[in-house]
């Protein structure tokens, strides 16, 4: 039964099998050389050395994959890697040991074969197939299936090939290895084979990694940069071999490649490794371009200034270096900052294009460019209104918060994931983060305001709705069978006129008093989508009739309301007379009902739009209770906001604003 990583029993007893076998070959290879006497200068110029210690790393670093991602086949491949090692190893002392003890040379000779091509066949399988699924086991394109088809289709052509460079240890003697037969005249052929398929394959491991770096999370990044952070001491010795290192030191150097492919599978926040890489490859690439700038310009000049070349041209050389120096050094940091930290040290670059892709698609897709431009593993944006406007990545780790603030108040917060191995934000990201708040900060305020513009649209609409509903009923309930029932009796009417005069006269009476009926319904649908005291009186009459009647309260005690206005007030858009009008009638019915005030204030004030406060001097039945808004508070503002306005209600105040423009 599997847990939660895929481990089950028979995996981990595998693993620890394969482990102890490898380890068993490295013990018993070990011994068999330092008991055939094998001088410590040959172990590490045939590569004995080596063929052991890769044995060793490799398994145990594969099994630490296995053990803690068993679905992973990187560990299982770096673990046959180091068994073919370890084989080799093994067959190697056997055989010196086999030598001095006098073995058949039957025995010596296949065991010295098998051992010379195990390592080869686990480098042309295992060790190749692990840069092609690295890091979770999958290739980045379906495509790519070809490259691994033909890797180990041609898996024979490199037991030919590089079964024949031979480690010259048991040349002439029993334990001489044989090779695969290859008919005479094709090794050149296969030698040319081999070099193009070495190249495409080359190739396709460049290609898988540019695809995952350029197509993957953050974490991808982070774990390609680890497998580029084990594979640099291997580079850096083959570029010691150029002069005139021997090669062990290349063999050597492989053991960092596992180390790294572990802590990238397993732990790969352990730290922020595009520290490590920037300046590795920075320094790197300063050393080479100086040496290679060096030799050139030295040959150059010596070729240039004879008769003297070897005074002037080294001293001219050293001055054109030392003046090229701190230019390219800055040229190859932008470059490699650019590759690993995206473009945090170019603010105006690193928000322009934040700002193209906010452009866009909006706001939501901000985090995730944010992200991509400063290579961080987490981004998240935020409103105070409670909208979440989207996040990208992970947040595994610490994060830094930045407000966004818009016209003197908090509209929002932008979260980013720091780095592994950061405790706070670099100054380079905290400028590019400091620089996109102001545009964000914007951007947001106005998706804000856009989405309650939308609200409200759709409460109107739905306002709109009901009452048209509402209209529809009342005439079809109402009005419409008042009408029709006077329509029958205008039939019956005409019809006794001829005959029965008195009996029309009475109908006559009926019909009237239904059409006086049907005139009282139209007013009270006219009524109720206007306040008909506005079109009677205006405003300002219509608030003071409306005082009047609430100067008394149901319990006969007196109210004293004053209404203190502009003895005359402008035209006034529609909406806004219904607006103020219906703020200021619940507000002061609520004292009338809920303060127990003796004096209340209305007063009415025109500027850059209709100011209207109402003030009561009550207090609350119970001043413990906590105040709250009810509908008719809610009410209020709403019809406020829907105009464009604010509306503030408080214990024994309510002041609203109404905008006059573009409202009538």
């Amino acid at each position: 039964m599997e847990d939660r990583h895929g481990r089950t029993r028979l995996r981990t007893a595998a693993t620890y099998a394969l482990l102890g076998l490898a380890l068993a070959q490295v013990t018993a290879g070990s011994w068999a050389l330092a008991t055939a006497g094998v001088p410590a200068r040959d172990l590490f110029r045939y590569d004995m050395v080596i063929d052991l210690a890769v044995g060793f790393a490799y398994p145990v670093c594969g099994t630490v994959i296995a053990l803690h991602r068993p679905r992973n086949p990187i560990g299982w491949l770096l673990v046959a890697y180091g068994l073919g090692h370890a084989f080799t190893g093994l067959s190697i002392g056997l055989a010196a040991e086999g030598l001095r003890a006098g073995w058949s040379p039957e025995s010596l000779s296949a065991l010295t074969t098998i051992g010379r091509h195990t390592w080869i066949a686990g480098a042309s399988t295992a060790f190749v197939l692990m840069f092609f699924l690295f890091p979770d086991g999958r290739l980045p394109d379906r495509r790519l299936r070809w490259a691994l088809l033909a890797q180990v289709v041609s898996m024979p052509v490199d037991l030919a090939i590089w079964g024949r460079d031979d480690w010259g240890l048991f040349h002439g003697t029993a334990a001489q290895p044989a090779y695969l037969p290859v008919p005479g005249g094709w090794m050149p052929v296969l030698r040319e084979f081999e070099t193009v398929k070495a190249c495409l394959v080359l190739a396709a491991v460049f290609t898988v990694m540019c695809l995952r770096y350029r197509r993957g999370t953050e974490q991808d990044r982070r774990r390609l940069l680890w497998l580029i952070a084990g594979m640099m001491p291997l580079a850096l010795s083959v570029l010691l071999q150029l002069f005139g290192f021997p090669p062990v030191y290349t063999s050597c150097c492989t053991l960092f490649l596992p180390v790294a492919i572990v802590i990238a599978v397993v732990r790969h926040e352990l730290l922020d490794i595009r520290v490590v890489v920037s300046r590795s490859l920075l320094y790197g690439a300063m050393t080479v371009g100086l040496v290679a700038a060096y030799a050139g310009l030295v040959t150059f000049l010596q070729w240039l200034l004879d008769p003297r070349p070897e005074l002037l041209g080294p001293a001219m050389v050293t001055v054109a270096l030392a003046l090229g120096f701190e230019p390219a050094r800055r040229l190859l940091q932008r470059t490699v900052d650019r590759t690993l930290y995206g473009d945090r040290h170019d603010p105006v670059r690193a928000v322009s294009r934040i700002g193209e892709r906010l452009a866009g698609t909006g706001i939501g897709a901000v985090p995730e460019a944010v992200g991509e431009a400063l290579r961080l593993p987490y981004a998240r944006v935020a409103s105070k209104t409670g909208a979440g406007c989207g996040s990208w990545g992970v947040p595994d780790g610490p994060t830094h918060t930045v407000p966004l603030d818009y016209d003197g108040r908090t509209v929002g917060e932008l979260v980013v994931g720091l780095r592994p191995g950061e405790q706070q934000p670099a100054p380079a990201d905290l400028a590019v983060l400091e620089l996109l708040a102001v545009p964000l900060a914007a951007a947001l305020h106005a998706t804000d305001l856009s989405r309650q513009l939308q609200h409200s649209r759709e409460r109107i609409v739905a306002a709109r709705e009901e009452e048209r509903r509402r209209i529809r009923r009342d005439l079809h309930d109402g009005l419409g069978p008042t009408l029709a029932g006077a329509a029958f009796q205008a039939d019956a009417v005409r019809n006794l006129l001829a005959f029965d005069q008195e009996r029309a006269a009475g109908l006559l009476t009926e019909l009237r008093a239904e059409i006086g009926g049907a005139v009282a319904e139209v007013r009270r649908l006219v009524d109720g989508l206007r306040p008909p005291d506005l079109d009677q009186l205006g405003l300002l009459g219509a608030l003071r009739a409306r005082a009047a009647r609430l100067s008394w309260r149901a319990d006969g005690t007196p109210l004293q309301i004053r209404v203190r206005a502009p003895d005359r007030l402008p035209a006034l858009p529609a909406a806004v007379e219904v607006a103020a009008y219906r703020i200021a009638t619940e507000a002061l019915t609520n004292a009338a009902r809920h303060a127990r005030a003796s004096r209340v204030d209305l007063r009415i004030e025109i500027g850059d739009g209709l100011c209207l406060e109402v003030c009561d001097d009550g207090t609350p039945v119970d001043e413990e209770t906590p105040w709250r808004p009810g509908v008719g508070i809610t009410s209020m503002q709403e019809r406020a906001a829907e105009l464009g306005g604010s509306c503030v209600a408080g214990r024994g105040r309510v002041k609203a604003r109404l905008p006059l423009g573009g409202t009538a």
